[in-house]
């Protein structure tokens, strides 16, 4: 269901970059973008794979084993709140949501695969570089931030799986925002925008431990996670721009 609403979004996103220009091409105004703007955006996020070589202790025929982690790729939706503090600089303040089902492979005995629903929050602080000024319509960007990652697991799902003897909990971390984008001002304070991110983290454990362990003839799971988890991130927004006038 998700899939066929984001699809159909991003096709009606697409039709307004194409046709919004044309429309309001009657009114003649000159361009300016203003100093304030709110922007609600959605989109995708990329899939994500991952390989964890895993010491195994207790156990005298397996030493280690590979655990894989991968992230399906996932619907997208956020909000942003942005000052232009001249013509080439802004900063924002950014919240993002994110679905992304993970699944577990080599975690559990047996190699049984363990998946479930993953909810990625996301809030940053964000500083743009924006190479034309105010007064054009169009206007490319690049920027980088940072902020705060959750991977968050649901409640139900945490339960179900204490349940089963698996305890997983949310994880947060420190996040870096890399990205870029462009903005088109189609009408006097209002403009569409489309943004590419790469968000940066360290990736997350869950909770579980580094070491996997047989412990009275019971296999307790481990996962030595390392590296940096890139989630790219692609969206549409439509943005609402205001002057504070004193």
């Amino acid at each position: 269901m998700w899939k066929d609403i984001f699809s159909r979004t991003t096709l009606v996103i697409a039709l307004l970059f194409v046709c919004c220009p044309s429309l309001f091409s009657q009114g003649s105004y000159s361009p300016e973008n203003r100093e304030f703007e709110v922007t609600v955006f959605a989109g995708t996020s990329l899939d994500s794979n991952f390989e964890f070589p895993t010491p195994v202790s207790g156990n005298d025929q397996e030493s280690s084993r590979t655990v894989g982690m991968h992230y399906n790729s996932g619907y997208l939706i956020g909000a942003r709140v942005n000052q232009n503090l001249d013509d080439y600089w802004a900063v924002d303040l950014e919240y993002t949501f994110s679905s992304q089902r993970v699944t577990f492979n080599g975690l559990l005995p047996n190699n049984q695969s363990l998946s479930f629903n993953n909810y990625l929050h996301y809030g940053s602080y964000n500083v743009s570089f924006l190479p034309l000024p105010r007064t054009s319509r169009f206007r490319p960007y690049a920027n980088a931030g940072i902020g705060f990652a959750l991977f968050y697991i649901p409640s139900r799902t945490r339960r179900d799986l204490s349940e089963q003897g698996i305890a997983l909990r949310d994880s947060w971390e420190f996040l870096w925002n890399l990205g870029g984008g462009l903005k088109y001002l189609v009408a006097d304070q209002f403009a569409l925008s489309f943004d590419v991110k790469d968000r940066l983290s360290r990736v997350p454990s869950y909770g579980i431990p580094p070491t996997a362990r047989i412990v009275n003839g019971q296999f307790q799971p481990g996962m030595a996670t390392h590296g940096v988890f890139n989630n790219w991130q692609f969206s549409f927004g439509l943005t609402y721009q205001w002057d504070e006038y004193r």
